[in-house]
């Protein structure tokens, strides 16, 4: 039977992958992974607190995270590296700003110690400008990670407790309905997702 009417723009719209739902699925195998190892603190305040500062074996997160930020490069590392880029400029378009923060989500005012929150000191910049040189290496004084296109703070624990503050911080806006439907917010819980199941797959499958 001959078609007489082509339905790309129909299926190709139905093709896009809707990240909202599998973000928060995603979150509740992490809730429940910190609620069982950090089962002496009560509250996800708390937990993500402790998630924060803890470099212990038994933070497999944090220690995933560290293996593959600071290790030998990998196919894990191009992806976290890449993922960790688009974050930064999803969150730069999307201009996230929590209720409960005086400054939007950005890697450049990444949100480190949650109790200073509504004061400067609570916040760090993760990204090193100038990083670069003309050759586009980095520069032999500069301690940072070349993503590709920026240059982000080399200590792992700093870097980890501002990606994680960020994707606990548009978990909560999504579930309490705060974060508006827009491609750019999508965006923005696309990379939150591909980032924290990255770091989860291996010790929940």
């Amino acid at each position: 039977m001959a078609v007489n009417k082509e339905h790309k723009k129909e299926w190709f719209s139905k093709a896009r992958i809707d990240y909202f739902s599998p973000f928060v699925t995603l979150w509740l195998a992490c809730n429940s992974w910190y609620n069982f190892h950090y089962a002496g603190t009560n509250g996800d305040r708390k937990h993500i607190d402790q998630l924060k500062t803890d470099v212990s074996k038994q933070n497999i997160l944090y220690t995933k995270f560290n293996n593959i930020f600071l290790g030998a490069p990998s196919k894990e590392q191009t992806s976290l590296f890449s993922n960790l880029e688009l974050l930064h400029y999803s969150l730069s378009r999307a201009e996230i700003k929590p209720s409960k923060l005086i400054k939007p989500l950005m890697f450049s005012l990444a949100l480190i110690d949650f109790n200073n929150r509504s004061t400067d000191i609570g916040y760090k910049d993760l990204i090193i400008n100038n990083a670069k040189t003309k050759a586009g290496k980095l520069k032999a004084n500069v301690n940072g990670v070349d993503l590709g296109d920026i240059v982000i703070s080399n200590d792992a624990l700093l870097v980890f407790a501002g990606i994680i503050e960020t994707i606990y911080q548009v978990r909560c806006m999504l579930v309490h309905g705060e974060l508006e439907p827009t491609d750019e917010n999508h965006e923005v819980v696309k990379y939150c997702y591909l980032i924290l199941y990255d770091l989860m797959c291996e010790f929940c499958s």
